[in-house]
């Protein structure tokens, strides 16, 4: 399993997202370009181009091709080219991360928000609410709940229709945790992303079919994601 993030420099130039956006195929260009929120449409591209870096740098799996994706009907993305290899993408503010695996996996990244306190009744379930009683920073706990709940319904595939309160995470070291889902166990790792000034963190989780994780992250700087991105633009 290898486990990547970067955090987007937004004074990058102007010239550096067009050769971004280069490296995108025409149906993945149009379809980040249907998304109103500028921002967003950044934290996009840089998930397909981290996708592109791991496969090519890390796995050594594509050289001169924009990987082939395909999304179930739920929204599931997976690789046509390379049915053994999983993965997934998540982003929120300045991090885009991504998770590559041999066995299904799903990641998600959020910032600590106060607004995650009016979903106490939506993200937990009755034995997640006794816990949360006892602890003092319940902001920061509901986030991580999300992000573990998130990534798990991205694991399985089951889109919106998953109700978060139904699934319950049981921690067996500080980071890790288990759940049950259909007779079977999935596995969460979580992680805190910190930030450049003193705003709230952002949490971070990965689920998987397997208790294979890797001790650390990696962190990417962005500068390196933009030089590796016009070295592999200059070759093409």
């Amino acid at each position: 399993m290898k486990i990547i993030a970067t955090r987007i420099c937004h004074r990058t130039g102007a010239d550096i997202w067009q050769l971004f956006d280069a490296q995108l195929n025409e149906t993945r260009r149009s379809k980040i370009n249907k998304c109103l929120q500028k921002d967003q449409q950044k934290r996009m591209i840089i998930g397909d181009i981290l996708l592109q870096f791991v496969l090519r740098h890390e796995l050594c799996r594509i050289e001169k091709r924009t990987p082939s994706v395909i999304y179930s009907q739920l929204g599931k993305p997976s690789l046509s080219d390379w049915p053994d290899i999983a993965f997934n993408v998540s982003h929120s503010g300045e991090w885009v991360a991504i998770v590559l695996a041999s066995c299904e996996v799903g990641i998600d990244v959020e910032k600590q928000n106060p607004r995650f306190s009016k979903l106490e009744e939506c993200i937990l379930s009755p034995s997640e609410r006794r816990e949360y009683r006892t602890i003092q920073d319940h902001e920061a706990y509901l986030c991580e709940r999300w992000v573990m709940k998130e990534s798990f319904s991205k694991l399985i595939g089951v889109g919106l229709g998953y109700s978060f309160a139904e699934a319950s995470f049981d921690k067996f070291t500080a980071s890790e945790a288990v759940t049950l889902y259909e007779n079977k166990c999935y596995f969460c790792k979580t992680y805190v992303l910190e930030t450049m000034s003193c705003d709230k963190p952002y949490h971070m989780a990965v689920c998987s079919e397997a208790y294979n994780f890797p001790n650390e992250l990696t962190l990417l700087p962005f500068d390196n994601l933009k030089i590796w991105a016009l070295g592999a633009a200059k070759s093409v």
